[in-house]
């Protein structure tokens, strides 16, 4: 730890770039492990519906109550649990630590905000299932809203079926979760956040260090970020207990732990650094 300890001395700015490994120690399924997500919807195992498919717009056009019993079980799932210490630790090397410092997420699981942090630090680029939009997309005033309640719908575990599913007071259309989905035409970005993350890239320049945590090349959209930055001059730090997470972006330091083991022991490094 000694080379990330002089790294960590000589770095003003930084790039958090959390993936779905960063909540997985707060019991957030990844579902990158086919059987894990089988062992959570047994159901949908029967039926051969995968993941990828109930997270859909077309999805929830041709079968909501499968599609939206899978993102209330997740709300829930979300609710019962909680953002774990290394999201603190995180929290108070941006605000305490870096002179610059923001979070580029792909979780939609909302825990960086819901830790504390600043929403004006924060780019949920995939966004959040504490949002909704209208299925109308841009074609409806609904646009996109905060919704923080549980249980937003009714919902039977041995069937996985969602009833009582909320609909636009706009237009009467079904409401689905404000997330990026797979084939989805229709998600609204977050102009707000995607004007923060802007604002911090121009300002700042290129981020001294790079914090890429919990990706998985089975979608790298952190990791590609982390690439073009690298080849600029960031120096990449990448925290996963998968040695296959290297595949896309070559660490400059690989730090194979999970991410709460992870960020301890950076708090604790950083505690000694005079």
């Amino acid at each position: 730890m000694e080379e990330l300890k002089k790294l960590l001395k000589r770095s003003k700015t930084a790039l958090f770039l959390t993936s779905a490994g960063m909540s997985a120690d707060s019991g957030i399924p990844t579902f990158r492990d086919k059987e894990g997500y089988w062992r959570n919807f047994p159901i949908f195992k029967d039926k051969g519906i995968q993941a990828e498919e109930l997270a859909s717009p077309a999805s929830f056009r041709t079968q909501a109550h499968h599609s939206w019993a899978f993102y209330e079980w997740r709300r829930r799932n979300a609710r019962e649990n909680s953002p774990h210490y290394g999201y603190q630790v995180i929290n108070d090397l941006i605000k305490n630590y870096f002179e610059h410092a923001f979070i580029h997420t792909t979780n939609t699981d909302g825990y960086h905000i819901i830790s504390g942090l600043n929403p004006a630090k924060v780019m949920e680029v995939h966004g959040s299932m504490w949002r909704l939009q209208c299925m109308q997309g841009l074609n409806c005033r609904y646009i996109y809203k905060d919704n923080e309640e549980v249980p937003l719908c009714d919902l039977d575990y041995e069937t996985m079926t969602a009833t009582n599913m909320p609909y636009c007071p706009e237009c009467g259309s079904l409401l689905r979760p404000h997330v990026l989905m797979f084939g989805d035409w229709e998600y609204i970005e977050h102009e707000d956040q995607y004007s923060n993350f802007q604002k911090f890239i121009t300002n700042t320049g290129i981020p001294d260090v790079i914090f890429l945590v919990g990706s998985s090349s089975q979608i790298p959209t952190n990791d590609y970020i982390a690439q073009k930055l690298q080849d600029r001059g960031s120096t990449i730090v990448t925290i996963n207990p998968d040695l296959s997470s290297t595949r896309v972006c070559k660490p400059d330091i690989f730090i194979q732990k999970g991410a709460l083991e992870a960020f301890e022991e950076i708090e604790e490094i950083i505690s000694n650094i005079s």
